[in-house]
């Protein structure tokens, strides 16, 4: 070898001996906890010895995106952010979502050791806080499809949308297994049976975790709520006798380990590294307070070796001392606090319990260990953010196909006399009647954008209108009228024309948790009406319900042909007309038992009767398919009811109201229809004697108005410059304050106006004004009155407020013409019309009279969509 070549291999070996040295001294100084290679017991291990208290309290705090900033994240070492029910960025769109975590998780990796904060949400059926995110159906409408391997895809979908945001935390799946169909959060159970639940539960579990947590692809579930929270008694709840939400889970331990704890234990062994504790007490104690059911049972006897987090500021009911609260919750086994709007309390309130030892240091340490756990097993130090490929599957059609197929078995069968399903695709004539059939928010229910839900079409996707129309031939006419009076169904010479079929959509208004609770769980007369109000115009009805839970539907039952329940199908309602029309069978059976009455409920399972009239409406696991001749039940439901089978009438035209001798116009119909006279002479005093003959309506219906219990009697007539309102309250508690500061502690009645001609509004626009008019106006002079609400000031309204021996009255008049709307009055016009009462107490507002067929739930302040209608009446014609 030439001297030269000695050199130059000399070179070489010296250049390679640095670079191992140096590769040598990188991986030194890079701390253990940072590499992937190790095991992840080594890896918490490494990181717990390098943090100090201060950190390790960030990591066990868990706050809502809205109580902090990025730097927040950073300056306190926050081990996780959330999103609340409606938590969205402005604009709501999946790249708005992405950028929005995106800040707190830099703010995360800024810190001193850079540990990745978990970002949480309540994607309880699809990413549903995200517009245009796919909204598959609720977990009751799952539970009649006892598809686990469907359930399982939807879970993949669903955590695929999530981390195309960068989010991936689910505070999901609900695994509570309801025994009382009151509850408001029945549509988040599967079912009212254990084995059912959890089948589904580690089913939709295992699609959001795949086979590996650390895949980038998957998602973290989160077990809830721990434990027994389907088992509350009704009037236990803290929120009031009427309710049960959060309340007491009254049964002995057999009994909770039994029905409630099994789907907990299948979901560790399936490999659970999340559980959300319960708003619910047992055993004298909240469940946050559960050191035995936590510590003794979760974590020791089940071996449980992820983190338990507390639901929203859950530690607060433990104790009114803050400090007690959080030192019991802690000691009690909870590693992750939800404190979503109390960031400096909670951490100065953990650190004085550490430094006094309340709480030792052991404890802590265990809390810390589990949330790191979990967090190296889902490779977030490695891909703390997602994949900005995945945008584009957010909404996609692949996802919304999958979701279609749910609805599409989760549809039940509950009634179809003389084959009137499927339907034929080539039928002439279709009407389809109730707000429901077009409605994104009404199909889809609470927890859809809006943590209460909220009706109007809220967020992509296609309605059972939009499927119907779809479904059928070219030559079939499909009619739709929400009130069912279908007027602009007429032939080539305007004369009105019948259905060969009637499709009546009834439906919940959206809710969530205690909101949702309810003591009858009744259909509104209204819904009786409009049934009869089609069948009087078909010749053969078919209803659809949409609902989180089964109601009382005999009535409406033996009104119909044919009755699908539909549960909360979500954004894909084409996937209940695939079914209707027979392209798919049905399949959906009963996830929960229906009752004949509410007085069955709760159902006493371990002694139901199978037989008679004291045997529910439908059993679980009951089902029709379009080919059953079995009407048993069917028939046992007529007999009970007392109903005889009569020949249906031929349908016939429907006739407007007359006018009733002495009034100017007639009554129409309580909550759908009311007729306001023109041209009346009303003059602007606050005296009522110039409004005789104009009908009034009184809300609600046949209320004693001697009683003194809240009361509005109202009317409205027109001249040929304003529209006229009257309201007659009765209040014997009147109590008033500035409305925009003290909005919830205050009188008012509120009128309602959209002058556009579209009902199906989904927010306020020009030709809609919501006119707020508070009971502090009786003090004030006519030219100082007070005027609010939603372009309530802007409709230019002038009022007259007087005091009653009862309570008070006003009297408005509003321009014709107007910043907001040009109305002309013409015989048989209409406007859409609401009248709202809002009765105060000393301290909450307590009493919500609402004149409106659907609007039950007092959601009308966010969508205008929720009117009757108030139809000009010309007088002598």
């Amino acid at each position: 070898m030439t001297s030269m070549r000695r050199l130059i291999h000399l070179a070489v070996c010296l250049s390679m001996v640095l670079v191992a040295f140096n590769g040598l001294a990188v991986a030194q100084d890079t701390p253990p906890y940072l590499n992937p290679d190790l095991p992840v017991e080594e890896r918490v291990e490494d990181l717990l010895a390098r943090m100090t208290l201060e950190e390790k309290i960030g990591q066990m705090t868990l706050i809502e995106k809205n109580s902090l900033t990025p730097q927040d994240v950073t300056d306190y070492f926050i081990g996780g952010v959330l999103s609340g029910g409606g938590g969205y960025p402005q604009p709501n769109t999946p790249e708005a979502w992405a950028e929005m975590v995106a800040g707190f998780q830099n703010a995360a990796l800024a810190t001193r050791l850079g540990i990745p904060m978990i970002y949480g949400v309540d994607a309880v059926h699809g990413h549903n806080n995200v517009a245009g995110a796919i909204i598959f159906p609720h977990n009751i409408g799952l539970g009649a499809t006892r598809n686990a391997e469907l359930v399982e895809r939807i879970g993949a979908i669903v955590a695929r949308e999530m981390i195309a945001t960068n989010i991936f935390w689910n505070y999901a799946p609900v695994v509570a297994v309801p025994q009382d169909i009151r509850w408001g959060r029945t549509y988040e159970g599967f079912g009212e049976n254990t084995e059912l639940v959890t089948e589904l539960g580690v089913a939709y579990m295992r699609g959001l975790q795949g086979d590996d947590l650390a895949d980038p692809t998957t998602a973290l579930a989160t077990i809830k709520h721990y434990v027994g929270d389907g088992g509350a008694v009704w009037g236990t709840s803290p929120w009031g006798p009427q309710n049960i939400d959060r309340g007491v889970t009254d049964v002995d331990e057999a009994t909770l380990r039994a029905i409630h704890l099994p789907p907990y234990i299948a979901a560790i062994e399936a490999g659970a590294m999340c559980i959300m504790t319960s708003f619910t007490t047992w055993d004298g104690l909240n469940m946050h307070a559960q050191h035995y059911l936590v510590t003794d049972v979760l974590k020791g006897e089940l071996g449980f070796q992820g983190f338990v987090v507390s639901d929203w500021a859950g530690h607060e009911l433990i104790s009114s001392d803050y400090d007690e609260a959080v030192a019991t919750a802690i000691n009690a086994g909870l590693d992750m606090i939800m404190v979503p709007q109390n960031m400096h309390g909670f951490i100065d309130s953990l650190t004085r319990a550490v430094d006094s030892g309340v709480v030792p240091m052991e404890r802590i340490d265990d809390a810390v260990r589990r949330i790191l756990r979990v967090k190296f097993a889902m490779g977030l130090f490695e891909h703390p953010l997602g994949d900005p490929a995945l945008l584009a599957e957010v909404g996609s059609e692949a996802h919304a196909a999958v979701a279609r197929e749910a609805v599409q078995q989760s549809l039940v069968l509950l009634k179809n006399d003389d084959a009137t399903l499927p339907l034929a695709a080539d039928t002439p004539t279709i009407f389809v009647a109730g707000e429901g059939a077009d409605d994104i928010g009404l199909q889809s229910g609470g927890w859809t954008i809006e943590w209460q839900g909220r009706a109007g079409n809220i967020t992509e996707g296609t309605t059972l209108l939009d499927g119907i129309k779809s479904a059928v031939s070219a030559d079939t006419q499909v009619f739709f009228d929400r009130l069912g009076r279908f007027r602009n169904a007429s032939d080539a010479g305007g004369n009105p024309i019948n259905a060969e079929v009637g499709i009546v959509v009834l439906s919940e208004q959206p809710y969530a948790e205690w909101e949702g609770d309810s003591a009858t769980l009744a259909l509104s007369n209204a819904d009786i009406q409009l049934i009869d109000r089609v069948r009087a115009r078909s010749e053969r009805v078919v209803v659809i319900l949409l609902s989180g839970r089964p109601l009382i539907i005999t009535d409406a039952l033996n009104r119909a042909d044919a009755f699908v329940a539909a549960w909360l199908p979500g954004t894909e309602g084409n996937g209940v007309a695939d079914v209707l029309f027979g392209d798919v069978p049905f399949i959906g059976r009963l996830s929960y038992t229906w009752p004949r009455s509410i007085d069955q409920i709760p159902f006493d399972f371990a002694n139901l009767p199978t037989e008679g009239c004291d045997a529910p409406l439908f059993p679980y696991g009951y089902g029709l398919d379009a080919e059953s001749t079995d009407a048993t039940w069917v028939e046992l439901a007529k007999s009970c009811a007392g109903y005889v089978e009569e020949e249906p009438a031929a349908p016939v035209e429907a006739q407007p109201a007359g006018v009733a001798s002495g009034m100017l116009a007639p009554v129409g119909e309580a909550g759908a229809t009311y007729y306001a006279p023109f041209p009346v002479a009303i003059t602007l005093d606050g005296r009522f004697e110039d409004w005789a003959g104009v009908p009034t309506v009184t809300i609600p219906a046949g209320a004693d108005l001697t009683s003194g219990q809240p009361a509005v009697t109202f009317a409205a007539a027109a001249d040929a410059e304003y529209l006229y309102l009257r309201g007659d309250i009765i209040d014997n508690n009147i109590i008033s304050g500035q409305h925009e500061a003290d909005y919830w502690n205050e009188d008012s009645v509120e009128f309602y106006i959209n002058a556009t001609g579209d009902t199906g509004l989904s927010s306020y626009t020009d030709g809609v004004a919501q006119i707020t008019i508070p009971a502090l106006n009786a003090d004030l002079p006519p030219d100082q009155a007070i005027i609010a609400g939603v372009r309530g000031p802007s409709a230019e309204a002038r009022v007259v407020t007087v005091l009653t021996d009862t309570g008070y009255a006003v009297e408005v008049a509003v321009p014709l013409i107007n910043a907001v709307w040009a109305i002309e009055p013409v015989d048989g016009g209409i406007l859409g019309f609401q009248v709202h009462l809002n009765g105060a107490s000393s301290a909450n507002r307590d009493t919500k009279l609402i004149w409106s067929i659907y609007d039950t739930a007092d959601q009308s302040y966010l969508n205008p969509s929720l009117f009757g209608e108030l139809i000009f009446h010309q007088v002598g014609q």
